[in-house]
């Protein structure tokens, strides 16, 4: 096998050194390989062949350059344009001024004064509420006084113990009118301290009720005394009052409001107020995400979990409800996203012309239960529309006169 291997070695490497040759003679000059011949050179074109190349080329070179032109002008045109836009805007911003930024109305709460019963913007209503207590300080001192105690008090604990402190301190005196030691209360004293001095209104209730502040330079000390004994009917009429006195708050204001849809309709932002976050919210959440913690480790039925589902809501805490009339007239107002549908029903009722029987549909879904289901279970917060569907055929509309009066585009 190895032989033959190197006789077809041998046999290829005699191929490759071509034909013999006598050792006087020249070798012969191996094969390459075949290559193309040479091109002919090209015969130059005739005369008459140059000049139709030189009119085509030309003709070509002045269908250009007019293209080129055309488009140039075009564009020096459209710039032309441009400027005379830009300098035209100039001038009637300089005419006109400045040009303000679209502003965007707000829907904002309002709340009902409990004192004068007028009706402000929420963020003012504190002040003016506080301003009506002093005004009706005057007139009423000892109601009014009462009512500020409860009212402006926002610690129930330390209000309870001082509206007692001071019924005490009355009562004594009603019990036993000729001890001078239940007339003359030490200011200094830990007690009126602690329980009295902080309390908004405690001291005014003590000078209402008899006593009188004085100063003893003998002992330099200050003083509550009842320089003269009151009647007892007076001291048992500021206890009962003290006792019997409510806080007043404001409450929300309905404002209603009577649309009618338009072409164009305007877009309107929820104030802040509907979903302003307050320590007890917070207080609320972090309960709330504590407890689900504590359900998390345990095992749940669906009904469970379908009831806590709704817990974790985004807070608000009023709502826009409209309620859209067959006439296509809306119905507006604000609520309480803890109040109940059946508030929905009687807010309607208050507003019709005579009495109907109707539903309040939510569309796509069935109708309103009138029951004292929350708002904000019903799914009608930050905001609600409703259909009026009733039975009752009417030429006019639904709405009373007075509403109609108010009808405003929407």
């Amino acid at each position: 096998m190895k032989k033959f291997i190197k006789k077809l070695v041998a046999d290829v490497k005699f191929a490759d050194a071509g034909t013999g040759h006598r050792l006087n003679e020249e070798p012969a000059p191996k094969p390459g390989p075949s290559s193309a011949p040479a091109p002919t050179p090209r015969r130059p074109p005739s005369a008459s062949a140059q000049s139709a190349g030189a009119a085509a080329l030309a003709r070509f070179e002045a269908a250009n350059n007019k293209q080129s032109s055309g488009l140039k002008a075009q564009q020096l045109e459209l710039k032309r344009q441009m400027q005379r836009q830009a300098s035209e805007e100039r001038s009637v911003s300089v005419q006109s001024g400045p040009r303000e930024p679209e502003v965007v109305p707000q829907l904002g709460l309002k709340m009902v004064c409990p004192v004068c019963g007028v009706s402000c913007p929420k963020p003012d209503i504190s002040a003016h509420f506080e301003s009506c207590l002093e005004k009706e300080l005057e007139l009423k001192p000892l109601e009014t006084t009462c009512t500020m105690i409860h009212t402006l008090n926002k610690d129930e604990e330390k209000l309870a113990v001082g509206v007692k402190t001071l019924a005490f301190f009355v009562q004594n005196v009603v019990n036993c009118p000729d001890d001078e030691k239940y007339k003359k209360i030490r200011v200094k004293n830990a007690g009126v301290q602690k329980k009295i001095m902080p309390l908004v209104g405690g001291v005014e209730f003590l000078e209402i009720a008899g006593f009188t502040r004085i100063a003893d330079e003998a002992d330099d000390e200050e003083y509550f005394i009842m320089l003269e004994t009151p009647t007892v009917e007076h001291l048992n009429l500021c206890v009962e009052t003290l006792q019997n006195a409510k806080k007043a708050a404001p409450t929300l204001d309905r404002d209603v409001k009577v649309l009618q849809p338009s072409v164009g309709s305007k877009r309107y932002e929820l104030s802040s107020d509907f979903y302003r976050i307050t320590k007890e919210d917070l207080m609320a959440e972090q309960k709330r995400r504590a407890e689900e913690a504590e359900r998390g480790e345990i095992l749940r039925t669906k009904a469970m979990r379908d009831r806590d589902a709704g817990i974790g809501m985004r807070i608000y805490h009023y709502t826009i409800i409209r309620i859209r009339f067959p006439d296509g007239l809306i119905l507006q107002g604000t609520f309480s996203a803890h109040d109940v549908v059946e508030s929905i029903f009687k807010f309607v009722e208050s507003a019709l012309r005579h009495p109907v029987t109707f539903n309040l549909i939510t569309p796509g879904c069935p109708a309103l239960k009138r029951d004292s289901t929350l708002l904000k279970a019903a799914g009608l917060v930050p905001s609600g529309l409703l259909n009026l569907s009733t039975s009752d055929q009417t030429e006019f509309t639904l709405l009373s006169d007075d509403l109609v009066c108010k009808l405003s585009d929407l």
